[in-house]
């Protein structure tokens, strides 16, 4: 597990020492096939590396106007994902967002096993060797940008095609 979790973005530009401070902190979780991983709205603690296994995001799809209205649970598949072809890190919203809540729910497809790794040690890390903590934060935001860009790329399609079928 140690020598497969430096081949994340999380830890480009880090050393192996460097690695170490990391890897020490990290829990191995398995889920079982069908079971939920992460649950959209719920409070974030940890960044999560699928180290093997393959995984279904989705997202609910109605906006929550009323806290108390838990009837509407349709949900949006946005993509399924496998450790052999993607380095799949899950957490970093919630990482970097002030409420740390997970915009997205992510369930296990086949068994799975998930590397944690709490918030709370990420930020001792980065506190006590500035070094390390600028490289993992450029490698984050680095992570956060390319998947907004991505999220972009898809509301255009999205609003393109609306487009289309107006102008029809």
């Amino acid at each position: 597990m140690k020598k497969y979790i430096n081949t994340f973005k999380f830890f480009d530009g880090l050393s192996e020492n460097d690695i170490k401070l990391f890897t020490k902190h990290i829990k191995i979780e398995n889920y079982k096939k069908d079971e939920i991983i992460i649950s959209e709205g719920d409070y974030g603690e940890s960044l999560l590396f699928v180290l093997d296994g393959e995984i279904m995001i989705t997202q609910a799809l109605t906006l929550a106007t009323n806290k108390f209205d838990k009837n509407d649970t349709r949900e949006k598949q946005l993509t399924n994902l496998n450790s052999k072809d993607h380095k799949i890190m899950l957490g970093e919203i919630a990482l970097c967002s002030p409420d740390k809540k997970r915009n997205a729910t992510v369930k296990a497809i086949v068994d799975c096993e998930i590397a944690k790794l709490e918030f709370d040690q990420i930020f001792k890390i980065c506190n006590s060797d500035n070094s390390v903590g600028y490289k993992v934060m450029k490698n984050l935001s680095e992570i956060v940008t390319e998947n907004l860009i991505n999220s972009n790329h898809k509301v255009l399609k999205l609003t393109t095609a609306f487009s289309l079928l107006i102008d029809n």
